[in-house]
């Protein structure tokens, strides 16, 4: 049970129930990870994220669960607005204000869809375009930065993120496929979690599909689909790992 989908429906005081677990992630993505590095935070091990995509510091965040607990890392987002607020509750983190390129066509900027649901601006035309004709309001658009996603692996480097124990890529429908292999080789995170790109992925297409294709050139493997979103693991690891979805 996730009470931030159920504010409506659950009676006030079953928030305050013992034992009533938290989530902030969409689908509850970031229970998953708890669980994935649960011996970690047992041992009060103190991990390092790389949250591309990253929207609100709180709403639908994969990576606050584990700031709260005291891991640290980068967040990026195309965004600038979302900049201050989670640098202010998050003061351990960096922030990135860059969108990431679909591959093959970095350049200095790109337009960014601004809509007033934030979590669904992105930068694809196309996918904008639907998402006006489906209703959705667009606020603005706005020129931002752009980097390729194996740009911006060399970039965390640089700046002191090397092998991140979790990844996390949330691009809204950006095609970034091609530049994937490229990005995991550099930071070989313990944990990936990514939003499908193309939008047939299920538990039958999974190990088929372009996303999978992609994580194997990089020695990467599909442990889980949860809410559209691939959770991976460097294939050496994988030997005790139970595939779910």
């Amino acid at each position: 049970m996730f009470p931030n989908w159920l504010q409506s429906s659950i009676p006030r005081e079953a928030l305050d129930q013992k034992y009533l677990k938290i989530g902030f992630s969409q689908n509850g993505e970031d229970d998953f990870i708890r669980a994935h590095f649960w011996n970690n935070i047992l041992a009060v091990y103190k991990g390092t994220y790389l949250d591309v995509g990253c929207y609100h510091e709180t709403l639908y965040s994969n990576t606050k669960l584990l700031s709260i607990i005291g891991w640290q890392g980068f967040a990026v987002d195309a965004n600038p607005d979302l900049q201050q607020p989670w640098l202010n509750a998050r003061p351990q983190d960096q922030f990135l204000n860059l969108c990431i390129a679909p591959s093959g066509e970095v350049m200095k900027g790109l337009e960014f869809f601004r809509f007033q649901d934030g979590a669904m601006s992105t930068v694809n035309h196309e996918r904008a375009e639907q998402l006006v004709n489906e209703g959705w309001v667009l606020q603005d658009r706005i020129k931002v930065p752009a980097i390729s996603l194996a740009a911006l692996a060399k970039l965390v480097i640089e700046q002191g993120l090397s092998k991140p124990d979790l990844v996390s890529i949330d691009l809204e429908m950006v095609d970034f496929l091609a530049d994937l292999p490229a990005f995991l080789r550099q930071l070989r995170p313990q944990l990936l979690c990514m939003e499908c790109v193309t939008n047939t992925v299920s538990l039958r297409t999974l190990f088929s599909s372009d996303e999978s294709l992609r994580l194997a050139e990089a020695e990467y493997e599909p442990i889980a689909l949860i809410g559209g979103n691939i959770f991976a693991i460097p294939q050496q690891n994988n030997s005790d790992v139970a595939m779910f979805g």
